[in-house]
């Protein structure tokens, strides 16, 4: 996987009091997210022995004003080891969403609407 952090398609931003439950299979480990994007995510503090090779992950994402809890499936994207060399930083790329992410990213990042279908598209000649 590569160690290089790729270039954003969409605007990132910070995402504060929140925090992430991931599991590899054999454990459940605790990260924090660091920012959030309509597309993506990246969790701090991971073990560096998590297992993130080509596999899909479910996250329960809590945290916030009203505790709510967030379930994403998620592919990792990247990983970087920090400086300590008993954690990563891992960036995730969000396959599957429920609606309350879409809302969590657009109180926050207000531009990032998902398209809208208009339905008078159908009828036009």
């Amino acid at each position: 996987m590569a160690e290089k952090v790729e270039k954003r398609i969409h605007e990132r931003a910070e995402l504060h009091g929140h925090i992430a439950d991931i599991g590899d299979g054999n454990f459940i480990y605790g990260g924090i997210i660091e920012d959030i994007s309509i597309s993506g995510l990246k969790l701090n503090g991971l073990p560096t022995k998590f297992a993130i090779e080509g596999r899909i992950y479910r996250i329960v994402i809590s945290g916030g004003v009203s505790n709510e809890h967030i379930k994403l499936k998620v592919r990792p994207r990247w990983k970087r080891t920090a400086a300590s060399g008993l954690t990563m930083d891992v960036g995730f790329r969000i396959i599957d969403a429920p609606w309350e992410w879409t809302e969590l990213v657009q109180s926050i990042l207000p531009g990032q609407e998902p398209e809208e279908e208009d339905v008078w598209d159908q009828f036009s000649s």
